[in-house]
């Protein structure tokens, strides 16, 4: 791209200099400009995605607790609403989530496995089954300045090398959301987090009953 611009400046230099040896007239030097923009303009929009950087940005204050209708060990699953947001002019992929949980007894690594209805987990008997799942989680798009927001289900990894499967146990949690995109070559850390699991919670949680782990929304008005 940096030599394409180049190309354009140096495009505009030999017009004005060719006008100028040719004595132009006012007309024919608003013609050849008006021809120039109308080339700018036209490279901009044919490598817009080049030109304008995508810029995803995400928030998150809330971790589901979501029981499931399958037996279960001492993992939680977890269903977290992001919204993702492209605050730059280009489009890009999100190809990619991990939440990273540090806790007292160290990390746990959970990846993303399906996108939730959310409506229907609510209204339903609020576990986790086949009638409220949409599908599986899948590399999807964001478009200049565009935002969407998708509710969706964690499981930790059980078999992962670098942070073995870990037993939940109460006391303070950091949930560190990272993203890999199109416009990085590394996972990069969208949102961050932290809430306090009762030993409550977990017994609640193995008996089927699930919780919101949410901030006070009142203001301090």
């Amino acid at each position: 791209m940096p030599k394409l611009f180049v190309s354009l400046v140096l495009v505009a230099v030999f017009t004005i200099c060719a006008l100028a040896l040719a004595n132009a007239t006012m007309s024919q030097y608003l013609s050849a400009a008006i021809s120039l923009a109308a080339l700018l303009v036209s490279v901009v929009s044919a490598f817009k995605e080049d030109v304008f950087p995508f810029r995803p940005v995400a928030a998150v204050d809330e971790i589901i607790l979501a029981p499931t209708t399958l037996p279960s060990h001492d993992s939680l699953a977890l269903v977290v609403p992001i919204t993702f947001v492209n605050t730059g002019y280009g489009a890009g992929l999100i190809e990619g989530l991990t939440i990273k949980v540090q806790g007292a007894t160290g990390v746990k690594v959970y990846a993303p496995l399906a996108e939730v209805d959310f409506q229907k987990y609510i209204s339903g008997k609020r576990a986790l089954h086949a009638d409220n799942i949409i599908g599986t989680f899948n590399v999807f798009r964001l478009g200049a300045r565009e935002s969407v927001k998708k509710y969706v289900l964690f499981s930790q990894q059980e078999n992962s090398t670098r942070y073995p499967f870990n037993a939940w146990t109460p006391g303070s949690h950091e949930f560190v959301l990272y993203a890999k995109h199109s416009a990085s070559a590394h996972p990069t850390v969208l949102a961050s987090i932290n809430y306090e699991i009762s030993a409550n919670v977990l017994s609640s949680y193995k008996s089927g009953v699930g919780a919101s782990l949410c901030p006070d929304r009142e203001l301090a008005v």
